[in-house]
């Protein structure tokens, strides 16, 4: 008999991961709590719009200048998510009390909200002429291939009846 705890150790949470679990003969469970997607997502998260911020800040100071900044952007953009995130519970408790978006739920809410502004980082390091670059690059094909992936699952169990 398999508790809930290890149910949640083979789940997933973002497409891909399940689908490549569903090819190899696994289950394809969903899961909240994977402890490396959660990290390696907090990660990117963090990440994404940090190497925007310190590749600007590379562009226009050198040396120990450049280098104190960069450290103190990683505090600025934990600051700048907390915000960010508050703000968007407030936003979500508003349109459920004005009775909008009851049916949705508040996580898919929330990472719609978080999805939107981390792409918004990753055009923007796209299109820079420097090493960076790629990473916006990176973000684009992990997110197209994750939304191939949500397809060809649902895909799946429409064909199976649900």
């Amino acid at each position: 008999m398999t508790t809930t705890r290890s149910k949640i150790a083979v789940g997933f949470y973002f497409s891909l991961p399940r689908l490549l679990n569903k090819i190899a003969g696994r289950g394809s469970h969903f899961s909240e709590g994977g402890f490396f997607e959660t990290y390696l997502g907090s990660l990117v998260v963090l990440l994404i719009p940090y190497f925007f911020l310190v590749d600007l800040v590379m562009n226009h100071s050198g040396g120990w200048l450049a280098f104190v900044t960069s450290i103190v952007l990683l505090f600025a953009i934990w600051i700048f998510w907390l915000v960010v995130l508050y703000s968007n519970w407030v936003m979500i408790e508003v349109l459920h009390r004005l009775g909008l978006l009851r049916g949705m739920a508040e996580r898919h809410m929330q990472d719609i909200l978080v999805g939107l502004i981390i792409t918004f980082f990753a055009s923007e390091l796209s299109i820079l002429n420097s090493w960076v670059r790629w990473i916006g690059i990176l973000w684009f094909m992990i997110v197209a291939t994750n939304l191939a992936a949500a397809f060809w699952l649902a895909l799946t169990e429409m064909r199976r009846g649900g």
